[in-house]
């Protein structure tokens, strides 16, 4: 055989291998499959949604408001791992955002991801912004985590401000930005994910897109664009705010309330207003992406989230700007959803949470997750299914936030959360309750007027929830509240 022709016939075999591979390893109907945008902000509270009129008006109204949407742990890092892989934080084995990626990547965790799952479904996948805490940690600065295609991520270094002169780990590339206005990273997160919904349009293939902008992390910085607005803006104070009588929390709440002083409200409006002013490129940003799946044709074929990692609190029950607690301010935050089969203007009450997110995802795209898999999907919700019976979705979820049994004084806890109650369990032994239904701020601490009996029931629920696995989860999730012998 001659010498060309040898390698045609090579060339021609390889290629077919390919075809096969595609063939095999892509679903037939992928190309009708929708695109999925998911943005999430870091540090985001429920009060500052009002201020992001476009995201109201292109998400929230064209789609679904959630109204009852939890994190499972009101810190950073541990949220986003149970983003990532839809399980508590008990079975990411992550609680703090120190060490963060790098116990999220000893751990294995990495290997198996929503990521990984969109992937082996087709879909083209790209990850924008701010990735685990502390990544690249216990790898190389160039490391791009399983499954994503591409890949535009913060790394962390001495400063921790991702707004400004940061570095960018771009497809293996480290690229660093400075400080001038078109460096304000949501700008670059934006026009990033604007190059990729375009060459995935091109492609005519299924996209995965998700955003974690930096905003309204602190220290917060607004683009520079935005600094001259809301002039005068006050912090709007929930009853909880500089509560005169904490005596009744656990003595690491007050601890902290201690040491950072009385919260002033000038420091509460001081920093709102920053807040709200940075939220402002996210707004534009998401805009953008419309006005871009608009022109690409896309923009009825995509379900686009908007949602926050966490909470945080600025002067509620006299505690400094902060987060990591179980009350509502950390732990409850925004949900908009909208895409095909979503009339606009739906309000979707059950509570739900980003152990969900994943499998509610992989839903949608028709791709497999993992037996490891602790949420739910509630896509059936979403599609405003008549079938679906509400009554077997959840009465609870579990909170837990630190790691526990360790010396280091910070703060540690499991709770409970149920639309009637809150109960949660310090390392300290220390215990709360508050019955929601009568006392929606949590500002009394009922726990030393519960008998025995309803603490005990309590007790053993939330340690059946403390080591729950998958379907585990879900059953101990269903525990009624007949069962605890509680009347709100």
């Amino acid at each position: 055989m001659k010498k060309n022709s040898w390698f045609a016939w090579s060339a021609l075999f390889i290629l077919v291998l390919a075809g096969l591979y595609l063939v095999f390893r892509i679903p037939a109907d992928v190309t009708n499959r929708p695109n999925i945008i998911f943005v999430y902000a870091d540090d985001m509270d429920m009060k500052l949604l009002p201020y992001m009129e476009q995201t109201n008006a292109l998400i929230g109204e064209q789609g679904a408001v959630f109204t009852n949407y939890f994190v499972t742990a009101s810190t950073c890092c541990p949220s986003r791992s149970t983003i990532l892989r839809g399980q508590y934080p008990h079975n990411t084995g992550v609680f703090e955002n120190s060490p963060g990626f790098e116990e999220f990547y000893e751990k294995g965790n990495d290997e198996e991801t929503l990521a990984t799952w969109m992937d082996d479904a087709g879909y083209r996948t790209s990850y924008m912004g701010k990735y685990l805490n502390l990544y690249p940690a216990g790898v190389k600065r160039t490391y791009i985590s399983p499954g994503w295609d591409d890949w535009h991520v913060f790394l962390y270094g001495p400063s921790e401000d991702f707004y400004f002169a940061y570095t960018m780990n771009e497809n293996g590339k480290l690229v660093k930005y400075g400080k001038k206005e078109y460096d304000y990273s949501t700008d670059v997160i934006r026009d990033q994910s604007i190059e990729f919904i375009e060459k995935s349009a091109k492609r005519n293939s299924p996209f995965f897109l998700m955003i974690s902008v930096y905003a309204p992390h602190g220290p917060t910085h607004p683009a520079p664009r935005h600094l001259s607005l809301y002039e005068g803006l006050e912090y709007p104070q929930s009853p909880s705010f500089q509560e005169a009588d904490t005596s009744d929390k656990p003595e690491v709440v007050r601890e902290i309330s201690r040491a950072n002083g009385f919260y002033e409200v000038v420091d509460a409006n001081e920093l709102f207003r920053r807040r709200v002013q940075s939220m402002q490129s996210v707004d534009e940003m998401i805009a953008n992406l419309m006005k871009k799946l608009e022109e690409t044709g896309e923009l009825e074929n995509t379900y686009f989230f908007f949602t926050s990692d966490n909470g945080f609190h600025m002067g509620e029950h006299n505690l400094p700007s902060g987060k990591m607690l179980p009350y509502d301010e950390d732990i409850r935050v925004p949900l908009l959803v909208r895409g095909p089969g979503i009339e606009p203007g739906t309000v979707i009450d059950q509570m739900v949470a980003n152990i969900d997110l994943a499998p509610t995802i992989a839903e949608l795209a028709n791709a497999e997750t993992a037996e490891f898999v602790d949420g739910r999907s509630f896509v059936s919700f979403l599609r405003s299914e008549t079938t679906t019976d509400t009554s077997v979705w959840r009465n609870a979820l579990l909170i837990e936030v630190g790691k526990l049994d360790q010396e280091s004084p910070v703060v540690a806890f499991r709770g409970i959360r149920t639309d009637a109650f809150m109960y949660a369990e310090y390392e300290s032994g220390e215990i709360e309750f508050y019955d929601r239904v009568n006392d929606p701020y949590e500002m009394e601490n009922l726990a030393d007027t519960l008998d025995e009996e309803t603490l005990s029931r309590l007790h053993t629920w939330l340690e059946q929830l403390k080591i729950c696995q998958g379907e585990e989860c879900r059953d101990a999730e269903m525990i009624s509240l007949d069962d605890l012998g509680f009347q709100p």
